[in-house]
């Protein structure tokens, strides 16, 4: 073989590595715009449920504030915002919670006043 035979040679499985390094990104390229469009599913749900979870903790927050307002002792702050620690995905024992401390808090306001149920 000549120089130039062992070039040809050398450039030919260059060419070969080249092609399958090529399909297999293109392979790869595919997952993952597949991947990318499931994520975005993915967040596009995370972003309806926290608004619908702020929607509810904000209306229910309005219900405390209106059941504690003929308490004129009592100091009525503006709602807190987010606990930064708490984790998304805790959010259906998060929205326990507060609905839990609602209940808590009528059940308080109704011992006081002897209100009926809800």
């Amino acid at each position: 073989m000549t120089a130039a035979d062992d070039y040809r040679a050398v450039i030919a499985r260059l060419d070969a590595v080249a092609d399958d390094l090529r399909a297999s990104d293109t392979e790869r390229a595919s997952a993952l715009r597949a991947a990318l469009v499931d994520l975005e599913s993915t967040v596009e749900q995370a972003d309806s449920r926290a608004a619908q979870t702020r929607f509810v903790v904000d209306l229910h927050w309005e219900f405390a504030l209106e059941v504690l307002w003929p308490e004129s002792w009592l100091k009525l702050r503006p709602k807190p915002g987010p606990d930064p620690r708490a984790r998304g995905v805790d959010i259906d024992k998060h929205d326990a919670a507060v609905a839990d401390t609602l209940d808590v808090l009528l059940a308080a306001v109704r011992r006081r006043f002897r209100l009926p149920g809800r």
